[in-house]
């Protein structure tokens, strides 16, 4: 199918082209689909979408060849024959479908083929519904893996109850080819946990979540070492693409992509969507719309901070690559900033600088003078309090700009520091 939108179908057979090649769908979207035939091409090319998105869709990525796609699940050619990861990916229940297990792939029930309609799947390490009072608790890097395998999850509310390490040299571990989580609309509190190593080598809309829709929320949540090669578009630490709410995080590590929308912690962070109390530090680069922080912004930026090395073709800066639409407040950029086209800029690399309000950077350490938005201070200015309480920054120890006490410092020494980070005792 090269374009438009297919539900309910199945593709076997082998795909070969230049641009937007899928195993089902070339460019557009699927529902309650799977494909299993080799797939093959230049650009755009994946295991089930090439371009576009999925809804209950999963690919073999055995006989497909590819560990990446632009919608749907990856599973192996047993997982594909398996009732109970059937069940995790939204073919449970549904008379359309009927299964052979372990002997088939999913047929339709008008093919007149032997097997039964796939039961609902249980995890037996989520003891609780799945609900704001009853938060599924993660606590292994097995357990998060299958939840990136699991799509009927992906709407649920997950609490980490210890730090994981994805380092592709552990057993049971791998480099992902695709997000971990590639979509997802429910509630994910890090609970101050820590996710190390994370390693992903792949097209577009890459980080621990590929898409963050409508409804999620992502929160108290440490993202360090990550290596993240993307390329296509949206590419970030944490999430390619931000559709919702983001607080409490942070990304540590290697972000870098040939595309467009490459941020430390977030690729794009579209209309209406936040990120708040969040910083990235490490080194992004990129084609177009890089950001230290985030590559483009529509939305809210607040009380968030980047510490990044930037570099990129264009719309180049230390926070925020292309802002337009959306806001930033009280925040800041740090990183060395530099660009092979223009605009590149401190702060902010290109559109609107309205809606800007009480943020620097460092025109010092960015290379940068200039800026689409924000005040350029030095070095030394950057790390005096007077300049950020002087344009209201809540600070621990003073009441004049508020009670909330976002952000420290050791003044003379350091930047500022978010309140969640620890304190050095010395």
């Amino acid at each position: 199918m090269g374009s438009g939108e297919a539900t309910h179908c199945y593709s076997t057979g082998a795909v070969s082209g230049n641009d937007y090649v899928g195993g089902l769908v070339g460019s557009g979207a699927a529902t309650h689909c799977y494909s299993t035939g080799a797939v093959s091409g230049a650009s755009s090319v994946g295991g089930l979408i090439g371009s576009g998105s999925a809804t209950a869709c999963i690919w073999d990525i055995e006989t497909s060849g590819l560990l990446g796609s632009d919608g749907g699940v990856g599973l192996n050619t047993s997982e594909m024959k398996d009732l109970y990861m059937l069940g995790l990916n939204g073919f449970a229940n549904d008379p359309n479908w009927i299964l052979d297990a372990g002997r088939d792939y999913p047929r339709l029930a008008w093919e007149g083929t032997p097997g039964q309609i796939i039961p609902e799947a249980g995890v037996d390490w989520m003891q609780r519904d799945g609900t704001a009072g009853g938060a599924h608790r993660i606590d292994t890097a097995d357990q998060l893996i299958l939840l990136g395998k699991a799509s009927v999850l992906w709407d649920r509310y997950f609490v980490l109850g210890a730090d994981i390490d994805l380092d592709p040299n552990l057993l049971g571990r791998q480099v992902f080819a695709q997000a971990v989580i590639p979509a997802f609309k429910g509630v994910f509190d890090g609970n101050d946990h820590t996710i190390s190593h994370l390693t992903i080598n792949g097209g577009g809309y890459l980080g621990l979540f590929g898409t963050l829709n409508w409804g999620a929320k992502v929160r108290n949540l440490r993202i360090v070492d990550v290596n993240i090669t993307g390329s296509g578009d949206y590419i970030g630490g944490l999430a390619g693409d931000n559709g919702d709410s983001i607080a409490n995080c942070c990304s540590n590590g290697l972000v870098s992509g040939t595309g467009r929308y490459v941020g430390g912690l977030v690729g794009r962070n579209r209309e209406e969507a936040s990120v708040a109390d969040c910083y990235s530090t490490g080194a992004v680069s990129g084609g177009s719309y890089v950001g230290g922080l985030v590559g483009s912004n529509s939305g809210s930026i607040a009380t968030s901070y980047s510490r990044a090395l930037v570099s990129g073709d264009g719309h180049v800066a230390g926070l925020v690559g292309y802002h337009w639409y959306g806001r930033i407040t009280a925040s800041y950029s740090s990183g060395s900033v530099s660009g092979g086209g223009s605009p590149v800029g401190g702060l902010v690399g290109s559109g609107s600088g309205r809606n800007v309000s009480s943020s620097f950077w460092d025109i010092q350490t960015s290379g940068q003078a200039t800026s689409a938005g924000g005040t350029g201070k030095t070095t030394a200015q950057m790390q005096t309090a007077k300049t950020f309480l002087d344009a209201g920054w809540d600070f621990m120890g003073e009441m004049a700009n508020g009670p909330e006490d976002i952000w420290w410092i050791l003044e003379g020494k350091d930047y500022p520091h978010l309140w969640w980070e620890l304190i050095p005792e010395n």
